[in-house]
């Protein structure tokens, strides 16, 4: 069976855990390493409950804002929403050198 939970902010489902703003909160820092470490303390938190699989990150590039889920939105500047992808890095781990390209990678596994 495959389980899975929402985490985009956090793993926010669960009491005491770290909930961080909406992407587009994220996006105005302009700061990479900042969404990488969001993802990492993300990932620990959903492991420690058992859970493997969590539906993040929201990777949308809004640009027009009649679309109801704009602050899932990193930026409406592709460049941004390119820029703050360290997420993934962060909740998967730094895949090893001798990977394969754009084979799904989670650390430890």
């Amino acid at each position: 069976m495959i389980y899975g939970i929402d985490a985009v902010h956090g793993h926010n489902n669960v009491y005491g855990a770290t909930i961080f703003p909406h992407n587009v909160g994220l996006g105005a820092t302009r700061d990479p390493d900042l969404a990488r470490r969001i993802g990492a303390a993300t990932a620990l938190e959903v492991r420690a409950t058992g859970i493997q699989y969590a539906f993040a990150p929201c990777i949308a590039v809004c640009r027009d804002p009649r679309w109801g889920r704009c602050y899932e939105s990193y930026s409406e500047d592709p460049k941004i929403v390119k820029a703050m992808t360290e997420i993934i890095f962060g909740l998967q781990g730094q895949p090893p050198a001798n990977s394969t390209k754009g084979a799904p990678f989670l650390a430890g596994q």
